[in-house]
C-alpha cells in the first residue's frame, strides 16, 4: 500500500493536515492553484517583493483568534514556513489535479500547471485530502447596495487593504473616492448569506467575527471613528467569541439589528445614506464608507476537482459530507476538510484537518516512520573559537524601513562575526539550505537571524542548525521591534543595527545543551467517558494502543446521553449506544466507572496516575492524557423553574418529546426562552448548542401537532453554516421567533388562578407582547464541570475565566496544552455540538498516536540541575516546585542533596530563583548568560 498522501489546497486546513501527516512519517504532496500558500486567510495581491511576506501588505481576513488580533500572522506564518521547510512535504504552487485513477492505497494522480496548462507531474499516492477552501460571494450582484457604482462601498477584504494602508501611512482611515478621512463607517452583514435570492440560504459562519475584528482594528487605530454594524443575528458561537464581540462594543461600535435594503449616494458629497426601521420608526443615517460582509461560496475549482475525484457535491456546490463523520466522502481513501465542505470557522477547520489526517493514517496503516530530516552527528565545538554567522532578512529590514547596506556593514564590524549574508527571506528553503552549507564550509558555531517578523521561526532555525551538525541552542533570532518608525529611516536603521548587535552578544554566551532518550509507555489515559472520550478511545484502539477510560458516573455517554436528537442527526441515541457497545467489547479499552483521579505525576511519554474506585486505588502508567471531562447543565432559578411543573429545561423537553408527553393535542402554547444562564455576567459565553436544540424541539412540536402555537424568545438565533436551513424550516413550519434585549428580558408571571403569562418587549416593533403559555421551555447554559478546576490543579494546567480548560490557543491550538502529552477534546474545551465533539476527538487521537507510536522521546535541554556540593538539602526547591519534581537523595553525599530528574523537569526556573545557596541553575539561563542578556537588553532600541 502506497503511503504518500495528496493534499489539495494550501490554506490552513491543507497545511495543518499536511504537517500532521508529515509528523507521523507520511510523505505529502501539497497542491494549490494559488501562487502562494495560505489560502483565503492570506491576501497578498499587492506583491511587494521588497518587504517580508508577513509585512503590512498581507491581510489575515478572517483570523480573529479569540481576541488575539496581532497573533494572526505569526501563527499562520508558522504553518506555512514549517510546511515549506519540511522535507516530507512537497509543494506544488499554481498547480491543480488534472486526473485521478485507482483506489485507496494506490491512486495515480496527474498534476498540471494552471498557468501553462501543461501536465507537470504524475504521482502515486495512497489517499487524497481535499482542502480546496472557499471563494467569496460577488457582492456586485447586489446592485441595490451600490458596490461597483459607488467608490465608497467596499468589501471586507478591500476594507482591510484600506486599514493596512492607513495604519502605516496616515492618521485616519481614508475613503477611496477622494482620500478624505472616513469619520463614519457602516458594516452590512449577510451580503450573499442567509439569502434565497442569491442562492446562499446558509449562514457563512465567519462574517460576524471578521467584522468584529475589523471594527476593533478601526476603533483602535482611529478611536473617534463612528462605527455601526447592521446585522440580523450575531453569531459568535466559538470559544471567547462573545468576549471578542464585547471588546468591539466597549470600544464604541454600535450594533443595530435590521435588514438593509439599499445604499444611496449623494453625488455631491459622495456620502452614503442608509434607511432602516427602528421600533417601527424610519431612520436615515449617512456614512463616509460602507463595508459589505460578503458570504462564502465554493472555490472556483471545486466542481472540477470533485468531478475528477468522483465525489458528490451538495445543493450549494460544496462537498456532500456525513453529519457524524464529516471528513469521510463517498469514495474510500478520499477525505474532505475545511471550506470545501461549506462555511466553517477557524477552530472547526483546524479540528477537521486533524481528524482527516487521523482518518488517512487509519486508511493507510502504519506509516514508514521516515524522519523528516536525517539525523546528523553533533559537532563538538568545545575547543573551537567562536565563529558567528549573521543572516539578515531583507524582508524584515524592509518591514522596519531600515537601510539594508548600513545594517550589513554594521554586522560585519561585530567581533567574532565570520559570515554576514543577506537574503530576501531567511525562512525560505533556499536560504535555509545556504545557511546549512555555510555552517559546514565556514565552520560557523553560532548563528544569528535578524530581524524576523515571525517569532515562531526560532524553532525552524534551531532545526536548521541541528540538521547541519550544530547544537540547536546555538542560534539566536532577533524579532522586529514592535514600534512605528513613522517613516524615519535613520531611526529604523539604528534599531535594526542594535537588535542585531544584541543578538550577536547574546549568542556568543550560549552553550550546547544535551538531550537523552526516555522510553514511551504506549497507553492512553482518557478522563471522561462521554461521546468525546469514547470516540478518542475507539480511534486509539483502532491504531493498536491500549486505553483506560476513567468516568466519574456509573455509565458512559455523558451529557449527550440525555439528548434524543439534534439538528445534525436524529440518530443520536443510536450513535451513542453503538459507541458504548463498541467500547465495552474492545479488548484494548479498559473502562473504570464511578472513578476519579487522585494523584498524577510524570512527563510526556510516561505519566503515572492513581485512580480511585470506591475504597480501592489503582496506578495506571500511560504515555499521554486526553481530557474529555465534558460539561454540565446550569440549573436555573429564573422563570419559576422548580416552582411550577410547567416550566422545564430543553433537555427535559427532549425526553418528553421522545416518550410522547409533548406535544399535547389541540392549540397548546409552547414558549421557549433562550440564553437562560448564558451570555450574562455569570456566564459570559454562548453555550453554542442551545439554539440548535431549541430549533429541533420547536420544529418537532409543530410537526407532531400543527395546531400548537410555538414561540421562541431569543437574543440571537445562532445556527451557523447549514443549521441555518433548519432555522428556516422552523419558521416555515410556523414557529414564531421573537427577539429580546439583554437589558429587557422576558418576564414570566403567575396569576392567582395559576395561569402563566409571559411578557416580552419586541424591540423591532416597540410593542409589548403578552403570551399565555401552557409550557415554558428554558434553553439553559452549558457550564464547566466542577471537576475541571480540580483536574487542572492536579495536572498543573489552567482553566479560563469561564471555568473551562484553557488550551494552547483558542483557534490554532485547541487540542493541546503547552507542557506536552496532555490533550483536550469535546466540551471540556467549551460548549460544542455532538458532531464537533466526534470530529475533535478523532483529531486528538491522531495527534496523541504520534507520541504513543514512538519508542522513545528526547528529554532534557533547558532543565534545572543541582550542584550537589553547594546543596544543603534545605527542601526549598522541594516546596517551591509546582510540579513536585525535586527529591532529596543520599546518592551524592551522606547528608543528602536535591536531585532534579532532567526527564521530568519543565524548566520553569522557580527552584533556581529560590535556592538560598545558588546550588541550582537552569541550562541556557546560567548566570553569565542571563547577565549578558540583561546588559544587552538595557540597550535602547530606536
Amino acid at each position: 500500500m502506497q503511503k504518500d498522501v495528496l493534499v489539495i489546497g494550501g490554506g490552513i486546513a491543507g497545511l495543518q493536515a499536511a504537517l500532521e501527516l508529515a509528523g507521523a512519517g507520511y510523505p505529502v504532496h501539497l497542491v494549490t492553484d494559488e501562487a502562494n500558500l495560505g489560502g483565503k486567510l492570506v491576501d497578498s495581491s499587492e506583491n511587494k517583493q521588497s518587504a517580508c511576506v508577513w509585512g503590512d501588505q498581507v491581510n489575515i481576513s478572517a483570523l480573529y483568534l479569540g481576541g488575539n488580533l496581532h497573533a494572526s500572522s505569526t501563527v499562520l506564518g508558522s504553518l506555512i514556513t514549517r510546511a515549506a521547510n519540511n522535507p516530507l512535504v512537497h509543494i506544488y504552487t499554481s498547480a491543480k489535479l488534472a486526473e485521478l485513477q485507482g483506489d485507496v492505497g494506490h491512486f495515480q494522480a496527474t498534476i498540471s500547471d494552471t498557468q501553462a496548462g501543461k501536465l507537470t507531474q504524475k504521482l502515486v499516492v495512497g489517499a487524497v485530502i481535499l482542502a480546496a477552501g472557499f471563494s467569496m460571494y460577488d457582492v456586485s450582484q447586489k446592485g441595490e447596495l451600490g458596490y461597483g457604482y459607488y467608490k465608497n462601498v467596499v468589501t471586507s477584504l478591500e476594507f482591510e487593504h484600506l486599514l493596512s494602508e492607513s495604519r502605516y501611512r496616515s492618521e485616519c482611515i481614508r475613503r477611496p473616492s477622494d482620500g478624505k478621512c472616513a469619520e463614519k463607517i457602516a458594516f452590512i452583514q449577510c451580503v450573499g448569506s442567509r439569502d434565497v435570492v442569491s442562492k446562499g440560504e446558509y449562514c457563512s459562519a465567519i462574517c460576524c467575527m471578521f467584522t468584529a475584528k475589523e471594527a476593533i482594528l478601526a476603533k483602535e487605530f482611529a478611536p473617534k471613528t463612528d462605527v455601526t454594524v447592521y446585522y440580523l443575528d450575531l453569531r459568535a458561537c466559538g470559544k471567547n467569541f462573545d468576549t471578542f464581540l464585547s471588546r468591539a462594543q466597549e470600544l464604541g461600535t454600535k450594533y443595530v439589528r435590521t435588514m438593509i435594503s439599499e445604499v444611496k449616494e449623494d453625488p455631491v458629497t459622495e456620502r452614503l445614506s442608509i434607511n432602516y426601521a427602528a421600533a417601527s420608526k424610519p431612520v436615515k443615517e449617512e456614512f463616509d464608507l460602507v463595508v459589505l460582509a460578503a458570504g462564502i461560496r465554493p472555490s472556483t475549482r471545486l466542481k472540477e476537482t470533485a468531478g475528477i475525484l468522483q465525489i458528490p457535491l451538495n445543493e450549494f456546490g460544496f462537498v456532500q459530507a456525513d453529519p457524524l463523520d464529516p471528513v469521510v466522502t463517498k469514495k474510500p481513501g478520499i477525505f474532505s476538510v475545511g471550506g470545501s465542505q461549506g462555511p466553517l470557522d477557524v477552530p472547526e477547520t483546524m479540528a477537521l484537518a486533524s481528524a482527516a489526517a487521523a482518518a488517512t493514517t487509519k486508511a493507510l496503516g502504519k506509516g514508514e516512520a521516515r524522519p523528516a530530516r536525517k539525523p546528523v552527528p553533533e559537532r563538538d565545538i568545545s575547543k573551537e573559537p567562536v565563529r558567528v554567522g549573521v543572516f539578515l532578512c531583507k524582508g524584515g529590514l524592509a518591514a522596519m524601513g531600515a537601510d539594508v547596506n548600513a545594517v550589513i556593514n554594521a554586522a560585519k564590524k561585530q567581533a567574532d562575526v565570520t559570515v554576514v549574508e543577506c537574503e530576501q527571506a531567511v525562512c525560505q528553503p533556499e536560504a535555509i539550505a545556504k545557511m546549512q552549507k555555510l555552517i559546514a564550509t565556514q565552520g560557523l558555531n553560532r548563528i544569528v537571524v535578524a530581524p524576523c517578523v515571525l517569532k515562531h521561526n526560532l524553532n525552524l532555525f534551531q532545526e536548521t542548525v541541528q540538521a547541519a551538525g550544530l547544537n540547536r541552542m546555538l542560534v539566536e533570532m532577533a524579532a522586529v521591534p514592535v514600534k512605528a518608525w513613522e517613516g524615519k529611516a535613520d531611526k529604523a536603521t539604528s534599531a535594526a543595527m542594535q537588535v542585531t548587535t544584541r543578538a550577536v552578544s547574546d549568542v556568543k554566551t550560549y552553550k550546547p545543551l544535551k538531550w537523552h532518550a526516555e522510553p514511551v509507555v504506549s497507553r492512553a489515559l482518557i478522563l471522561g467517558g462521554g461521546v468525546s472520550g469514547m470516540a478518542a478511545a475507539l480511534a486509539l484502539a483502532d491504531r493498536g494502543f491500549g486505553c483506560t477510560i476513567v468516568e466519574k458516573s456509573s455509565v458512559l455517554g455523558g451529557y449527550v446521553r440525555d439528548l434524543t436528537g439534534s439538528l445534525e442527526t436524529e440518530e443520536l441515541k443510536q450513535t451513542i449506544d453503538k459507541m458504548e457497545n463498541q467500547v465495552q467489547k474492545n479488548n484494548k479499552i479498559e473502562v473504570l466507572v464511578n472513578s476519579e483521579v487522585v494523584e498524577f505525576s510524570g512527563r510526556q511519554g510516561h505519566f503515572i496516575t492513581t485512580v480511585a474506585t470506591g475504597q480501592t486505588t489503582k496506578k495506571v502508567e500511560h504515555g499521554i492524557v486526553i481530557l474529555a471531562t465534558g460539561t454540565t447543565t446550569y440549573v436555573p432559578t429564573e422563570y419559576l423553574y422548580g416552582q411550577d411543573q410547567r416550566v422545564i429545561t430543553g433537555v427535559e423537553a427532549m425526553h418528553r418529546l421522545a416518550d410522547g408527553r409533548i406535544p399535547a393535542k389541540g392549540e397548546a402554547t409552547y414558549v421557549f426562552v433562550q440564553c437562560v444562564g448564558s451570555r450574562n455576567e455569570e456566564h459570559k459565553y454562548c453555550s453554542r448548542t442551545c439554539c440548535g436544540e431549541t430549533v429541533f424541539a420547536a420544529t418537532k412540536i409543530k410537526e407532531q401537532n400543527p395546531e400548537a402555537k410555538v414561540y421562541v424568545l431569543s437574543r440571537d438565533i445562532r445556527t451557523p453554516g447549514y443549521l441555518e436551513l433548519k432555522y428556516r424550516e422552523a419558521r416555515k413550519a410556523g414557529v414564531v421567533f421573537i427577539h429580546y434585549e439583554e437589558a429587557n428580558k422576558p418576564v414570566l408571571l403567575k396569576d392567582s388562578a395559576g395561569n402563566l403569562a409571559m411578557k416580552i418587549n419586541d424591540p423591532q416593533s416597540g410593542l409589548e407582547l403578552n403570551l399565555k403559555p401552557d409550557q415554558v421551555i428554558l434553553a439553559v447554559a452549558q457550564t464547566a464541570t466542577p471537576e475541571a478546576a480540580q483536574i487542572a490543579d492536579l495536572l498543573k494546567i489552567q482553566v479560563n475565566d469561564d471555568g473551562f480548560l484553557s488550551e494552547t490557543h483558542s483557534n490554532f491550538g485547541t487540542i493541546a496544552f503547552p507542557g506536552g502529552g496532555i490533550f483536550i477534546t469535546g466540551a471540556a474545551h467549551g460548549p460544542k455540538s455532538v458532531v464537533e465533539c466526534l470530529t475533535q476527538a478523532k483529531g486528538v487521537a491522531g495527534r496523541a498516536a504520534r507520541i504513543l507510536a514512538q519508542p522513545a522521546l528526547m528529554m532534557g535541554g533547558m532543565v534545572a540541575e543541582v550542584d550537589w556540593e553547594k546543596c544543603a538539602a534545605c527542601l526549598t526547591c522541594v516546596r517551591t516546585c509546582p510540579y513536585t519534581i525535586p527529591q532529596i537523595t543520599r546518592e551524592k553525599k551522606e547528608m543528602g542533596a536535591a536531585y532534579i530528574s532532567p526527564a521530568d523537569c519543565r524548566g520553569c526556573g522557580m527552584c533556581a530563583s529560590e535556592c538560598p545557596n545558588k546550588a541550582i541553575f537552569v541550562h541556557h539561563y546560567q548566570d553569565d548568560e542571563v547577565l549578558a542578556r540583561v546588559k544587552t537588553a538595557l540597550t535602547e532600541v530606536g
